[in-house]
């Protein structure tokens, strides 16, 4: 049988999925640190995780390994580079904590609004500072949601209920669909200068490191607030620093380098810190844990692919057609302006280049 690992804490409904299957020998440990899990299974043939790290050493060690299933949509805690040369299969669970993420924004920015952290804190110790907490009603509010996936989408249907304007910033999504969502398409400018709230909700990495930086800072009105339940390093800190006193900014956060304890970069700056809590619901553990699960079987079972975040360039293709295929997006992109949303892409492949079509489609996109 194949020797699953589960290093995390986990749904119990990924093992038990597993075990069912009757072609698997799962062992799933929260408490065992990753590295020494590694040393007992050498012969682990897949990973299920949720934030652990998983570097070159850790795949590296693992000479049986294939699969590395992330409980989740992030996967920036993965080499997913060394994992690929390595024969290894990444894959994910998009959606699965989408919920879990929308709800947690909507609870921080009532709680900031309505200063429920502080007033529970001196009112438990004895204390009665009503005065000092006069708060802010949402309802009514203009809501910029930068990033429609599925977290951001979920995030506008929530604030439904509260009567917001929302408006909404993302390339791959056409203006007659945002309208369908009840939200308006902006571009980031018009989101960071005419919202209350701006909440993110974009992939982390090089492409959006400091992406709301000092142009885009410097755009917001007094008193707005930016909520990051997406990256660390989306916001640029110092440029936040720099003006928050003088504008009244907010800054509620859920995102560090590293998801452990020690001093935060953002102490000073954030009105609300949490400890990555968007997916921390029972319910988001339940769901990334069946998905991961079921992956795996069908992977293994279908050949399913569909949510393999690293196999980029199969067997049989150059990279350099990948390259090419990149370049020409690019250039098209900027051609049609880089603030219009994309309402349909085509593409056709011929000859040697027609069997790769679906793997050359995600360097267009990307």
């Amino acid at each position: 049988m194949k020797k699953v690992l589960i290093p995390t804490k986990l749904d119990t409904v990924a093992a038990e999925i597993l075990k069912a299957h009757g072609g698997y020998n799962v062992v799933q440990d929260a408490k065992t640190p990753l590295d020494e899990q590694v040393k007992s299974h050498p012969d682990a043939y897949a990973l299920i995780v949720r934030s652990e790290k998983v570097p070159a050493a850790v795949i590296d060690a693992l000479p049986q390994l294939k699969v590395i299933v992330r409980a989740g949509a992030g996967f920036d805690t993965i080499d997913t580079k060394h994992a690929r040369k390595k024969g290894v299969d990444v894959m994910n669970t998009p959606g699965a904590n989408a919920n879990g993420v929308a709800e947690e924004v909507i609870a921080m920015m009532l709680a900031d609004a309505r200063h429920i952290v502080q007033a529970d804190i001196t009112t438990r110790a004895g204390g009665w500072e009503k005065k000092n907490y006069m708060g802010r009603e949402i309802t009514g509010k203009t809501v910029g949601i930068v990033g429609l996936g599925n977290i951001g989408r979920l995030v506008a249907k929530r604030l439904k209920g509260f009567e917001c304007r929302v408006l909404g910033y993302d390339p791959l999504i056409n203006s007659d669909r945002l309208r369908d969502l009840g939200i308006e398409s902006a571009t980031l400018e018009e989101i960071f200068s005419q919202c209350d709230y701006v909440t993110l909700h974009i992939p982390g990495g090089e492409s959006t490191r400091g992406l709301v930086g000092p142009k885009l800072i410097g755009l917001m009105k007094k008193g707005a607030t930016i909520i990051n339940c997406a990256r660390f390093g989306i916001v640029d800190e110092e440029a936040l620093r720099a003006v928050k006193a003088e504008k009244g900014l907010r800054y509620l956060n859920d995102v560090y380098p590293k998801d452990e304890a020690g001093p935060k970069s953002m102490t000073d700056i954030a009105d609300l810190m949490l400890p990555h809590l968007g997916a921390n619901t029972q319910e988001a553990n339940f769901v990334a844990a069946q998905r991961a699960a079921q992956e795996l079987i069908d992977l293994d079972e279908k050949a399913d692919m569909s949510c393999i975040v690293n196999r980029d360039i199969p067997e049989g293709l150059e990279r350099a057609y990948c390259e090419l295929a990149f370049n020409l997006a690019s250039l098209v992109r900027q051609i049609s302006g880089t603030q219009t949303p994309i309402k349909m892409i085509e593409t056709s492949f011929y000859g040697d280049l027609a069997p790769f079509g679906k793997w050359l489609t995600v360097s267009i996109l990307s």
